[in-house]
């Protein structure tokens, strides 16, 4: 038996070494750089793109034989930025062993060794990678055609190559770093599986992927299957649809995107028969935050790191958002998001957003969500103009919100019970940034609470509750104020909100109004506050003042306490104290027709009702005798 196994692989190592020296001599007798010519004039045939070798061919002989070129070069289409569209500092091709013994040459892998790539596009979606066009230099003698051999490659490798992709519509590059690329397939077929290496943008990118076969994406059999996993970024990504493409449209249906804490499913199409590439998406999300989309700080092509980006001076962000690109193409579709985180731990649920682009105008048809205790609904439109400026026209309103979640929303949390709040933006604006379209806002902002109760936080830095301690001499020993309501109503114009008593709140004890104005432009405020002191309320005389001012920065605005309007409340109330004239007293710490007005009624526009009066007779009611034997006892009288 093992007499048997000898002879067997004697025999077998015979017939290899027979295999390789026939090899050795049918290459011996071929001069491989006279393949040159013909391999050359095959592929520019096939391309319809000059194709050359600027190197001497070497082969070499071994169980995997392989051919080699320095310097290949294949033009680009006519219409290209560049001369070329691949430059190969050296290509390798392995060659099919018995196929030598018949001086033909079959290819079954090509390595790119340090290749440089350029794809495009042209403004009308043409791709320089869809080959074809006649080209007087492309096209080959029919003589070298007939004498090209066939080509057939099962796999394709890159090493160290660089790629760069233009979008002919928007002028955007996009730079590739190619560490290892890897496609491979045992025929036309089967199945194609693949392998990258490198950087997108500046991205890291580890993947691995399945797709369909070559033959079926040469023929057009859709749709064809993709299914990419690996790593982006350091997250986990992958890729799972089905292509389709015909007739100027590019679909992918059954899309299921997941990039670390992203999910994305549906269908995206893209159709660019027309002037501008049109979209077509339907998507849903699980949930969704911004940060997910954020990704590590990129580099230039030429492999510098961008210069970070200028912190902003502002509260509201000034750095341009790059809404022009809303002019180089047009949409519509339809997204759905389980969860939108917001701000400071708050989000929004069963978001549905409908919408359509067209000509540079973004058309908010509807948007709905729950959150922040209610519903929300908004739309509205977006123009592109010139120069990255876009104008907006927005209707946002929110119905039956929890004040809690609103407060934390704007970055002021607290413990709060109740305050239904009714939240009515209508808001055009023009800009680039943010800031811009704070700085020239137009309209009116509306907010509506309702009875809440307050709880107060102890010596806290907080602005919010800064104002309530000055105001509210009450609220030291109270462990929470009742709120009736409060009123927030800014008609703003140019960035400038003009208030006039517009702003206002009120509790079982007091009520409280304020005027002034909010800058938008220079991001600064300046309020006087009034609190008006309810009758019937023991009140301790020194912790009232009768006029706060709130002004300063949006991030840092300081109070103080209006020293001539507090003498004047303090003389009064020393001389009526000193006479003994107890009503006097009540006159002087409440103004009994003012304190008739609801504040709040006031800032939603009623007419005071101290004006009405003052058109009549002239005179204050008089002040009730339980109000003087209460500020009696308060002062030990």
């Amino acid at each position: 038996m093992r007499r048997t196994a000898l002879i067997i692989v004697g025999v077998a190592g015979g017939l290899v070494a027979l295999v390789l020296i026939a090899v050795a001599i049918a290459v011996a007798t071929v001069d491989v750089n006279s393949f040159a010519g013909p391999l050359a004039a095959r592929v520019s045939a096939a391309t319809g793109r000059p194709f050359k070798i600027g190197g001497p061919l070497s082969l070499h002989v071994s169980l995997e034989p392989t051919l080699r070129a320095d310097n290949v070069t294949l033009g680009n289409a006519s219409w290209g930025q560049g001369p070329n569209m691949l430059s190969v500092g050296r290509l390798e091709a392995q060659v099919a062993l018995l196929p030598l013994l018949h001086r033909r040459f079959e290819i079954v892998r090509v390595t790119l060794i340090d290749p440089v790539i350029t794809l495009e596009t042209d403004k009308n979606g043409r791709a320089n990678w869809a080959f074809g066009e006649s080209s007087a230099t492309a096209a080959p003698p029919p003589a070298a055609t007939a004498a090209a051999p066939a080509l057939g490659v099962g796999e394709v490798e890159i090493r160290n190559g660089t790629l760069d992709y233009r979008d002919g519509a928007t002028g955007k590059v996009t730079p590739v770093t190619i560490e290892a690329l890897t496609l491979h397939t045992r025929d036309a077929n089967a199945p194609i599986t693949g392998e990258f290496r490198g950087t997108i943008d500046g991205v890291p990118v580890a993947v691995k992927g399945n797709f369909g076969s070559r033959a079926a994406l040469t023929a057009q059999q859709w749709p064809w299957p993709i299914d990419v996993k690996g790593e982006v970024a350091g997250r986990n990504a992958t890729l799972a649809t089905k292509l389709t493409a015909a007739q100027g449209t590019t679909r992918l249906d059954d899309l299921a995107l997941v990039l670390g804490d992203l999910t994305l499913q549906g269908t995206l199409a893209v159709d660019r028969s027309g002037a501008r590439p049109r979209y077509v998406v339907d998507l849903s999300m699980p949930r969704f935050a911004p940060e997910a989309l954020a990704l590590p700080a990129i580099a230039t092509g030429k492999g510098a790191p961008q210069k970070p980006a200028t912190a902003s001076r502002h509260v509201v962000p000034d750095q341009p958002l790059p809404l022009g690109a809303l002019r180089e193409v047009d949409a519509e579709g339809h997204v759905a998001i389980g969860t939108l985180a917001l701000a400071h731990g708050q989000s929004l649920q069963h978001v549905d957003l409908r919408f359509r682009l067209n000509g540079g105008r973004l058309d908010i048809t509807e948007l709905k969500a729950d959150g922040l205790g209610g519903t929300i609904v908004a739309h509205g439109t977006v123009q592109a103009r010139d120069a990255g400026a876009v104008t907006l026209d927005l209707h946002v309103e929110g119905r039956d919100l929890a004040l809690k979640p609103v407060l934390a929303l704007v970055g002021s949390a607290r413990d709060v019970s109740g305050g239904k709040t009714r939240v009515t933006i209508d808001a055009k604006a023009t800009g680039a940034s943010p800031h811009d379209w704070a700085s020239t806002l137009d309209g009116t902002v509306v907010v509506l609470v309702g009875p809440a109760q307050l709880h107060n936080a102890a010596a806290s830095s907080a602005t919010l509750d800064k104002v309530g301690e000055a105001v509210n001499p009450f609220r030291k020993g109270q462990s929470a104020t009742d709120l009736r309501c409060a009123v927030v109503r800014l008609p703003v114009h140019d960035g400038v909100a003009r208030v006039e008593r517009t702003i206002a709140a009120e509790t079982a004890e007091l009520g409280v109004s304020a005027s002034g104005t909010v800058d938008f432009r220079n991001e600064t405020l300046d309020l006087s506050l009034r609190p008006q002191v309810r009758q019937g309320i023991p009140i301790n005389v020194t912790g009232l003042a009768d006029v706060v001012r709130v002004r300063g920065p949006f991030d840092n605005p300081q109070l103080s306490v209006d020293p001539v309007k507090s003498a004047e409340s303090v003389a009064r109330i020393g001389a009526a104290i000193g006479t003994g004239g107890w009503s006097l007293l009540g006159e002087a710490l409440f103004d009994t027709t003012a304190a008739a007005d609801s504040p709040c009624a006031i800032a939603m526009g009623a007419k005071p009702a101290s004006a009405q009066a003052s058109q009549g007779a002239g005179k204050k009611a008089p002040v009730p005798a339980e109000l003087g034997k209460a500020l009696g006892k308060l002062f030990g009288r």
